[in-house]
């Protein structure tokens, strides 16, 4: 549990670091990325499902737009930017708004992936993981039996702090194949079976996909939000939290479930499905 605890904090660390290394000036302390990953995952988790053909639709039209713009000065505005970007917003908001289906089954099929993963990891690749670990200490044993402790080196020390969870998760799927490609295979077909299982969920079943993937993600944002907050104003409770995973474990679950319903409640009027009669006729 204390590996998969580091995992997870080592992962919202690697995250709200992203948003603070942004062009934004506003992102420029933690304090507020967490704040702003809150806010946003607290608006998806109640009105996700509800606005998210209409918010899909608008980031491809915003996109649309940029890419007209892009085109008028890539031509030396031989074409006046004006004409070009709304012609482009048209464009890529059709695109957008007739696409949704594919988009919500994509979308979905990560999810679902991403959670079908981290449970089998918590029940099958976890223990790997101390063993990984421990490789990667700093013990190093001799043939004799005695032991020596390496000194790491003081970029040794950086790269450590500062290593980046997709090298880590690299090096780590290398260190399982190489150790148990039995576990390592079942990985892989467990992550293509959810794969088409969200996909398949997402065109067929586009309210629940929604619902259920809103959910799952705007908790998440919640959750590393929140963490983020709590160790800078109250590192105690965030290391009492870290200590008692059943407590927030039901905190986090109590959260989804909420999310949930107030989804389900919000989306069933007026939600995206109410559009698919008429793309049927």
């Amino acid at each position: 549990m204390d590996e998969l605890a580091n995992i997870l904090d080592q992962t919202r660390q690697y995250v709200v670091g992203q948003l603070e290394g942004g062009s934004a000036a506003w992102l420029t302390n933690q304090v507020v990325a967490g704040l702003v990953v809150l806010l946003l995952g607290v608006g998806l988790s109640v009105l996700g499902a509800k606005f998210a053909r209409a918010g899909l639709t608008t980031g491809f039209v915003v996109f649309g737009g940029s890419v007209g713009l892009w085109f008028s000065n890539l031509t030396g505005q031989a074409f006046a930017p004006l004409i070009c970007v709304l012609t482009g917003a048209l464009l890529f908001g059709i695109i957008g708004f007739q696409t949704f289906k594919l988009w919500i089954g994509v979308g979905a099929a990560i999810v679902f992936s991403s959670v079908a993963m981290g449970a089998f990891g918590y029940n099958q690749l976890l223990p790997h993981v101390v063993e990984y670990q421990e490789t990667a200490s700093v013990v190093d044993r001799t043939p004799e039996g005695t032991t020596n402790f390496v000194v790491p080196t003081v970029t040794e020390q950086k790269d450590y702090l500062l290593r980046d969870p997709r090298v880590w998760a690299s090096n780590f799927w290398n260190f399982l194949t190489d150790r148990d490609i039995a576990t390592a295979n079942n990985a892989r077909a467990l992550a293509i079976v959810a794969l088409l299982t969200g996909l398949c969920m997402g065109l067929i079943a586009v309210r629940w996909a929604l619902i259920i993937a809103t959910s799952i993600v705007g908790t998440s944002m919640v959750t590393t939000g929140l963490a983020t907050l709590m160790t800078h104003s109250v590192p105690d409770t965030y290391q009492a939290f870290n200590k008692n995973p059943v407590l927030l474990g039901v905190v986090v679950g109590g959260f989804l479930v909420t999310s949930l319903v107030l989804q389900t409640l919000l989306s069933r009027k007026g939600s995206s499905d109410k559009a698919e009669p008429a793309d049927k006729s």
